[in-house]
Parts: structure tokens; C-alpha cells; sequence
């Protein structure tokens, strides 16, 4: 008897874990068909909208002091300086104090001068890489490096010079004469060459492959006998620089070549 009683009541635990999950089943298809029909806001809690997005707010104030992108006012100095100063030399640094503009003013020697500090009656508001911000009694000015292209750099406070209207570009140089060609008397007179029979005989010093006794027969195929025909040959060669020249040497004939420039 006591084990039919153990056995009928597990047989009942076992029932009644049935019929909890059927009844969960059940409430979770009705809230689903629910939904589905539209009407999830109905009897269901809804959280405020405020609780759901709760406002961040940024403190921008220490970025904007850094002034990464420079000072806004300073875009509105667009007009330069009428100080007498120039600009020698910047050093960059952030924060923005640490920067030193060097600045010369008239014919004094550059001097360094920070955010803050007076120059010629103006405060120096900003110092940027290429040029300084200035503060002119209440106006904004810059003060920037001179022209790194070598062009005149118009004194501050004074208007750049007009650009001039035309320019003449220089003709070109003439080529320079070229010297005439020598004369076959002036060739015989460098050779120290003296009239002989048959041509000219080659003196002291002669040129090179050449020998003093040498006796000139023809230049360029031209034989000495006749003048006008030397004076043509010895032109045509002074043109090229070099003169074929055949000679009597120890009875034998030879031909050289030698420069008649």
C-alpha cells in the first residue's frame, strides 16, 4: 500500500508541473497576440521618456581655452600693421603662452615678446606660425614674416609699390664675327718656309710632323707653282682647320697633315 501511495503522488507532482507550463504557454501566446493587435501600450507600464535618455552634457570649455584651431577673433585681423616693426622669428608652441614672437622695431635689434605684452603701443593677442596678431587700439592687425620670394617688402604703414607696366626683354647679343682666313702668305710665314725650286722649303721650328729642310710642294692637291691656286686651297682648309700637305723629304714625297688656324 505504501508504495501505490508514493506512486500516485508522483503521478500527480508530474500533472501538476504539466499544467504550469501549459498555463505559461498560454499567458505567453495571449501577450503575444496582444502585441500583434496593437495593443502592447494597453494596461502595459510604460517608462517616461525622460528616464529612458538621460542628457549628457560636455564641458567644452577647457577645449575651446585650448584653442586648438587658434582664437575666432583673430580671423578678423585682415588688415596689416602700420607699425614700424618686422617680424624676424616665431616659435610655435601650445599652450598659446609658451609661444615668443621675435619682433625688430624700427632699427632695434629683435626681441622677444609673449601673448599679453605691449609692442609700440599695440598688445600682442596671438602668435601664430607665420605672423603675429595684434591688438591696435581695439582694432585687430597682423604683423607677418616679410616676402620670402626676395621682392621689396613695402615699409608697414606705407602702400607696396605699383608693379611696373611693361618690361623690355633684352635682344640677344651678336654672335661675334668670325676671324678671316689666313693668307697663303701668312701659312708660308708661320712655317718659315722660303721659296725654292719647285715649292717652299720648310725653315727652324717647323710644326709638328714637319722637319726643317722639308720642301712644300702642294696644299690640298693645289701645286705651289701657281698663286691664285694656293691662295684657294690654303682658304678652303683654313675652313675646316687642317691642310693636307705634300712634301719633299730626302727625295721621297710625303704628305702631312697640319693645322692652319
Amino acid at each position: 500500500m505504501i508504495v501505490v501511495e508514493r506512486l500516485r503522488w508522483r503521478e500527480r507532482w508530474v500533472d501538476w508541473l504539466a499544467a504550469a507550463a501549459i498555463v505559461s504557454v498560454a499567458f505567453a501566446l495571449a501577450g503575444l497576440v496582444w502585441r500583434i493587435a496593437g495593443h502592447a501600450g494597453t494596461g502595459a507600464i510604460t517608462v517616461p521618456s525622460e528616464a529612458r535618455t538621460r542628457a549628457v552634457t560636455v564641458d567644452t570649455g577647457p577645449a575651446v581655452a585650448w584653442q586648438p584651431f587658434g582664437s575666432p577673433t583673430a580671423a578678423d585681423a585682415t588688415s596689416p600693421t602700420a607699425i614700424q616693426a618686422v617680424l624676424k622669428g616665431v616659435v610655435f608652441a601650445r599652450p598659446a603662452e609658451l609661444s615668443v614672437a621675435f619682433v625688430s622695431i624700427g632699427n632695434e635689434p629683435a626681441k622677444p615678446f609673449k601673448p599679453g605684452d605691449a609692442l609700440a603701443g599695440a598688445q600682442v593677442t596671438e602668435i601664430r606660425r607665420d605672423r603675429i596678431i595684434l591688438n591696435n587700439g581695439g582694432r585687430l592687425e597682423y604683423l607677418a614674416f616679410p616676402d620670402p620670394f626676395g621682392q621689396a617688402t613695402p615699409t608697414p604703414g606705407q602702400p607696396a609699390p605699383a608693379p611696373a607696366a611693361n618690361f623690355t626683354v633684352p635682344a640677344p647679343a651678336a654672335p661675334a664675327a668670325a676671324p678671316p682666313p689666313p693668307s697663303a702668305q701668312t701659312v708660308l710665314s708661320r712655317l718659315n718656309a722660303t721659296p725654292v725650286a719647285g715649292g717652299y722649303a720648310i725653315g727652324a721650328n717647323p710644326p709638328p710632323g714637319m722637319r726643317a729642310g722639308d720642301v712644300i710642294q702642294s696644299v690640298n692637291g693645289a701645286a705651289l707653282t701657281d698663286q691664285s691656286a694656293v691662295n684657294a686651297a690654303i682658304a678652303s682648309a683654313a675652313a675646316s682647320g687642317q691642310a693636307q700637305v705634300t712634301i719633299l723629304r730626302d727625295g721621297k714625297p710625303t704628305t702631312v697633315s697640319i693645322p692652319i688656324r
